[in-house]
């Protein structure tokens, strides 16, 4: 089968013929129809997360927002079969033992495996997933529609939850691009005013397609003291640039919180001192539960999230994360082996 494959953190990245692999006791081998593109593939690529160098598999197979049809189950699957169609996320497994497994916090369990990082992933004609780890997907969702849920859909969706998101909030939402075009839309269904900033005039316009009730490019630094005088309760930070959590800190409320959803390269000048003086609350977002991605493809079935998606073969992978990475992609890219 063929598979998008990555030496290791800043090595090689080529287009190979690899064997089919089998699954194992509690698996399941999927034939993938569709797997999203994320900066996290880039983030790898690039060797940015020297914290978790360790943990990423060398000559791996990137991809982790997978969506296809069951096409073997391993030894002691029961409640999956063969024919099903499956989200396979970016957490691939977790131990369920431990303190954050027992109280519902599967997404911060430290002893979790990711697929497409510790795992091979989805950019390939099939991945092998954890049976107890993946979602059906319902129908009327197609499996373009349904990849970038799996990573960056149900991230946004458990970000805005810990946020306490809710009707009558002013949400600030930096970065209209995989997560960003998401936040957006689950927001305005929570009940909340939308502000999207973004540096490409073309993703201002989708921010309002997809029902921001206010975008702007914030290219220009004289916006800085309109959008202050929103007094958004909460900024979620969707685009990996150091420039977005400065410009976060600085027009978040007093008593407000900063969301951050991306993680760039190095570490991220937020001041302690202006967080002290402005009561700011800061939340990280490690990804999501299985729940969230239930949750979020139901709200996918019942039309009130739709991804922004291009479609492209699984031989523009490398092409496709060049450009991603360069910010030239609208929405999300989706390969199709």
């Amino acid at each position: 089968m063929k598979a998008l494959k990555l030496s290791e953190p800043k090595g090689a990245l080529t287009l190979e013929e690899v064997e089919k692999p089998a699954p194992g006791e509690g698996e399941i081998l999927i034939k993938v129809e569709a797997s999203g593109l994320c900066y996290t593939d880039v983030h790898l690529c690039d060797g940015d997360w020297e914290m978790v160098d360790a943990q990423i598999k060398r000559d791996l197979t990137l991809g982790h927002e997978a969506i296809g049809i069951i096409d073997e189950v391993g030894p002691g699957v029961t409640e999956r079969s063969v024919g099903e169609r499956v989200a396979a996320p970016f957490l691939r497994s977790a131990c369920g033992t431990c303190k954050q497994c027992r109280r519902g916090e599967e997404n911060h369990c430290p002893n979790a495996t990711a697929l497409g990082m510790s795992h091979d992933g989805s950019h390939a004609e099939y991945v092998i997933a954890v049976a107890d780890f993946v979602v059906p997907v319902p129908d009327g969702v197609t499996p373009e529609q349904a990849a970038p849920l799996a990573c960056a859909g149900m991230s946004v969706l458990g970000a805005l939850r810990n946020a306490k998101v809710g009707v009558g909030q002013i949400v600030g939402v930096i970065g209209v691009g995989g997560q960003g075009h998401y936040t957006i839309q689950l927001a305005k269904t929570m009940g909340a005013t939308v502000i999207a900033m973004d540096i490409d005039p073309s993703k201002v316009d989708l921010a309002l397609q997809l029902g921001a009730d206010k975008a702007y490019c914030v290219t220009d630094e004289s916006l800085l003291p309109e959008l202050m005088a929103f007094g958004m309760d909460v900024v979620v930070v969707t685009a990996p640039s150091h420039d977005a959590h400065r410009l976060a800190l600085a027009i978040v409320a007093f008593g407000g919180t900063i969301s951050l959803c991306a993680v760039p390269g190095g570490e991220t000048p937020i001041s302690m001192t202006a967080c002290a003086f402005k009561g700011i609350k800061l939340l990280s977002q490690a990804v999501a539960t299985r729940q969230e991605l239930i949750d979020i493809l139901d709200l996918a079935a019942a039309g009130r999230v739709t991804s922004h998606v291009e479609t492209r073969p699984l031989e523009q992978g490398a092409e496709s994360l060049a450009q991603l990475r360069n910010r030239e992609i609208v929405g999300r890219v989706v390969l199709v082996p």
